[in-house]
């Protein structure tokens, strides 16, 4: 990876990315990258050979310090930011991007029947201030989304009731839905069902068992947290790391 702004410069960064098709998050000891810093992002690895050792812009939509120092970068690539763009754009003159007046901000939506993973999951989001909704299946999960539309959906692939590939193929083939970032998890690893989870349009799918901080910092990049303040220690203040340009 290269900065646009120093383009001697260059990180090796895969020993802590996680990507998806719309951006990736890694680790960085260094501390200068900030909020809309343009990047070049090279991948020597691909399953479409025409993409080996090709280039692709993107830029920094998020920056924050973890408990052990390290900076963590969320960065958006530009094909995605376009077609995030054209998306609201088109929602707003149609209207399907209203929602309900009274519906609360950054709800994050998940399936999880397990009590203590809800509990562990719920805490680590109101951090964040996220306001979290848990559901134990799948139907209650479409029962909610009648009426309220989230900021990030996660749910399982294997559910009792109807499975995440499933439900992911329902909220993007709705109109008021399609936007929302669903984030898929199995606990089975097989590629069929990493394959299966990007062709139906999910950000990412995360095998179990999985460090739940690793989730949490999924759901940040894909959908920042409504609350700037440091739940990663006192002694940084969003300004050193953050830059709006």
């Amino acid at each position: 990876m290269r900065t646009v702004d120093s383009p001697t410069a260059f990180e090796e960064i895969c020993k802590s990315v996680d990507v998806s098709r719309d951006g990736l998050l890694f680790l960085s000891s260094h501390a200068g990258y900030w909020k809309g810093q343009p990047l070049e992002i090279t991948f020597p690895y691909s399953t479409d050979a025409s993409a080996l050792n090709q280039a692709q812009t993107a830029e920094v939509v998020r920056v924050f310090e973890n408990d052990e120092g390290q900076f963590g970068i969320g960065v958006q690539f530009a094909a995605a930011k376009a077609r995030a763009q054209g998306l609201t754009s088109s929602a707003v003159s149609d209207g399907t991007a209203r929602t309900t007046g009274n519906q609360p901000a950054s709800v994050v939506l998940a399936i999880e029947p397990d009590q203590h993973a809800a509990d562990v999951m719920r805490g680590l989001l109101q951090k964040d201030a996220y306001t979290v909704i848990i559901v134990p299946t799948a139907q209650a999960a479409l029962d909610f989304l009648k009426t309220t539309v989230p900021v990030v959906f996660v749910t399982e692939v294997e559910n009792s009731d109807i499975s995440g590939h499933d439900l992911c193929l329902i909220i993007k083939r709705n109109e008021r839905l399609q936007s929302v970032p669903v984030i898929l998890i199995t606990s089975s690893g097989q590629p069929a069902d990493y394959a299966a989870s990007h062709e139906l349009g999910a950000v990412v799918c995360m095998a179990k068992p999985f460090n739940p901080e690793r989730l949490l910092n999924v759901i940040r990049l894909v959908a920042p947290p409504p609350s700037q303040r440091s739940v990663y220690g006192a002694r940084l203040q969003p300004s050193a790391v953050e830059r709006v340009l």
